[in-house]
Formats: C-alpha cells, sequence, structure tokens
C-alpha cells in the first residue's frame, strides 16, 4: 500500500502531457512489433487505466494505431508527417544518423561527452550528445539546445569557418550575449578563431563548468561546413600535448563517416 501511494504521488505530479510523451517514445523505440497496454504502462511507470487513456488520445490524433487483434500499439501517420513538415531540418536527423556509428566508436577511444551541432538560424544548435560511459555526467549541451556562434566548442569551429569580415560581424553582434557564460569575451572568441588557423581545431577555454573544458573541429561536406564535433571532458584528458591527438581522433571518425574535415 505504502509503495501504491508513493507511485500515485510520482504519476500526479507529472503533467498529462509528460506522460502522454512518455508513451509515445515507449511506442516508437518498439514500434516494429508493437507494445501492449500493460508493457507501456509499465515502462513509463504510469497507472494501467491512465495509459489506456492517453494512449487512446493518442490513437484519435494518429500519433498511434491500435491493433485490435493483437492487442498492440505502433506508431500512426502523424510522427511521420510531423518529420516530412519539418522540410529542411530533416537533414539534420540524416546527417546524425550518418555520422553518429563513427562518433560512437570516437567516443568510446577518448572518453567524455561528444557533441554533434549544425549552423541554424544564425546560431549552433545541437542535434545529438553522444554520453557512452564517460566517467563525467556534466554537459552544458541537450539535443534542442541552442548558442550563439562563439559560445561553446561546437559553435566556436562553426564560427572559425566564417571569413574574417563575416566573422568580425558575428563576433560584434554577440559580444553582449558572450559575457552571459562563464569568463567568455568577444576577445577570447575572436583570438580562438585566429589560433583555428593554424591548429585545425578549437578549444573552449573560457570555463562555465569548473575544471570541464571542450575541444572541436568543424565537418565539411561538398566544400561546405554542415556541423561541428566537439568533445567534452576533464581538463587533465584536455591537456595541451594532448590535444593535436584528441583532434585526430575526431577527424579520423569523420572521415571514415564520409565527410571532410576541410573546406574544398
Amino acid at each position: 500500500m505504502l509503495l501504491e501511494t508513493a507511485a500515485a504521488r510520482e504519476e500526479g505530479s507529472r503533467s498529462s502531457l509528460s506522460k502522454a510523451l512518455a508513451l509515445l517514445v515507449v511506442v516508437a523505440e518498439r514500434s516494429e512489433k508493437g507494445v501492449g497496454l500493460s508493457s507501456a504502462a509499465a515502462r513509463t511507470g504510469l497507472h494501467v487505466a491512465t495509459a489506456h487513456r492517453l494512449l487512446g488520445a493518442l490513437v484519435d490524433e494518429n500519433f498511434l494505431n491500435f491493433d485490435p487483434y493483437t492487442k498492440r500499439y505502433v506508431l500512426g501517420l502523424m510522427p511521420y508527417e510531423i518529420v516530412n513538415r519539418a522540410g529542411p531540418d530533416l537533414e539534420f536527423l540524416q546527417l546524425r544518423k550518418k555520422l553518429r556509428p563513427m562518433l560512437e566508436s570516437a567516443q568510446r577511444r577518448l572518453g567524455g561527452i561528444i557533441n554533434l551541432s549544425v549552423p541554424s538560424c544564425g546560431e549552433a544548435l545541437c542535434i545529438d550528445v553522444i554520453e557512452g560511459r564517460a566517467q563525467i555526467l556534466v554537459s552544458t549541451l541537450k539535443v534542442g539546445a541552442r548558442r550563439p556562434l562563439g559560445v561553446g566548442a561546437a559553435s566556436l569551429a562553426l564560427l572559425a569557418t566564417h571569413p574574417l569580415a563575416s566573422r568580425t560581424q558575428i563576433i560584434a553582434r554577440e559580444a553582449e550575449r558572450y559575457l552571459k557564460y562563464g569568463h567568455l569575451s568577444a576577445t577570447l572568441v575572436t583570438e580562438a578563431c585566429t589560433r583555428f588557423l593554424a591548429d585545425g581545431y578549437v578549444v573552449n577555454e573560457a570555463l562555465i563548468i569548473p575544471d570541464i573544458g571542450a575541444l572541436a573541429i568543424p565537418v565539411f561536406e561538398a566544400g561546405a561546413v554542415v556541423c561541428a564535433v566537439s568533445v567534452t571532458n576533464t581538463i587533465s584528458h584536455l591537456r595541451c600535448d594532448s590535444r593535436a591527438g584528441i583532434a585526430e581522433t575526431l577527424r579520423r571518425a569523420v572521415v571514415d563517416a564520409g565527410f571532410s574535415t576541410e573546406a574544398a
């Protein structure tokens, strides 16, 4: 009885939207074979009656389909329609899918957390985070997070690929926003971009989280920058004498995935 009461309180603290989205994710992960009501409820920590009501609502809105013979739920048409309506953003999903296997391999070798960010609407948009069995559990980026160009290693790598005039204009535009991120400043961003020309990689040295830094490289396809890959780790793992090797590991992963690390 005590456990049931605690579970009910935990379930009650979540919004209906949160519960429905959790159910949608569970079905999506197993959509090939489908998911039964009791399994979906158990995997999301919901009461069976609550899960049944929300699954029914998702079916009504075409997010899910229900097979009355097998009594299992599978993805409906709406999730695919939403992806189709995403237009150019769909390219981000394809980019992530193509790079992920190689980046997972790189993460196992390097440790830390690998992030993948793309240029989007004048900012850097995080589209993937690969943690593996990283010893550090701190990441300032989540999938969907946006940063001004120059904030964070991946965003800095994207900025560094801009021609000098464009880069200078962006840094001037974002100068005030930089001050909100640790010890970052327009001067530090400018210096980091300048070092990129010699090193071929950038390092975020304006620490937002103590003892945590990041190194990143840009990724090109057909001569145009398409994204940047960064690895976040403790400063002890990002020593000056280790940086070239870390960058080379990221470069090999990018090339093995069919991309380039240099503009044509």
